[in-house]
């Protein structure tokens, strides 16, 4: 059992802050696919994510947009009635910047996508065909961004890097993962790993941060957890310098 050194004071605070959190255990890959269906509440952040006219961090947009709708906030309103019992209804919509908002029947919703900056290395453009001498991919950085349905931020993860790839074998240049905690967020974080990993055949490699996210607290001795969750954010690329971003939690 891990433990949180939380206050219960501290844990009120958190837990009004949190709303719904994390719960049941679930895996979580991001799909492409828009689904057709979404809420009132749902329809209107993502159009709100969409208008962003004065150039506004997300976890502002987010933290305004909920403070706003607040009296039309309930549990029914961002989950749908339509869900299987025991299953996380997962509904994904591609926002205009190139990320992924996924919304869930579980009291969160998260927002993942990827990054794409000139690699100083070498510049190229992504390759279908072998060559002979190393091809560079840009310097990519994968992030995963979870949020209650109160609109307050829980924590968010990143893995940074770049691939040399020449249609033979491709290899992981690893150079950053980290995590952030939003504020006042009671998550803590244990067991974070980090690096880059080439597979034994040489065809695909990957660049990740992972590690166990939890909240709970002691007291009088005896920790609980409420809450604890594997999550990993990593990117993969191929021989031919094709690359994806994976994200999971469990």
């Amino acid at each position: 059992m891990i433990k949180n050194k939380i206050g219960v004071g501290t844990l009120i605070l958190a837990m009004l802050l949190v709303g719904m959190a994390l719960v049941p255990a679930v895996n979580a890959q991001e799909s492409s696919k828009i689904s057709d269906a979404s809420s009132e509440l749902e329809r209107g952040l993502i159009d709100t994510l969409n208008s962003n006219t004065k150039d506004l961090s997300k976890d502002v947009i987010i933290a305004n947009y909920f403070e706003v709708n607040k009296a039309k906030i309930s549990k029914n309103n961002i989950a749908k009635t339509n869900t299987v019992s025991g299953k996380n209804n997962l509904r994904t919509y591609q926002l205009e910047d190139g990320s992924n908002i996924t919304f869930t029947n579980e009291g969160f919703f998260y927002i993942s996508g990827i990054k794409e900056e000139a690699n100083s290395r070498t510049i190229v453009t992504q390759s279908t065909t072998a060559t002979a001498s190393n091809s560079y991919t840009k310097t990519i950085t994968a992030s995963k961004v979870f949020y209650s349905n109160t609109g307050f931020r829980m924590f968010s993860t990143y893995a940074k890097g770049y691939y040399a790839y020449n249609g033979n074998t491709v290899k992981a240049y690893y150079m950053d993962s980290w995590y952030t905690r939003g504020t006042l967020s009671s998550w803590q974080i244990t067991n974070w790993e980090e690096g880059g990993y080439n597979y034994a055949n040489g065809a695909l490699s990957e660049i990740y941060g992972r590690g166990n996210f939890h909240w709970g607290f002691e007291y009088a001795g005896t920790g609980i957890v409420f809450q604890d969750y594997y999550i990993v954010v990593k990117s993969k690329c191929d021989k031919y310098g094709k690359y994806q971003c994976v994200w999971s939690h469990s």
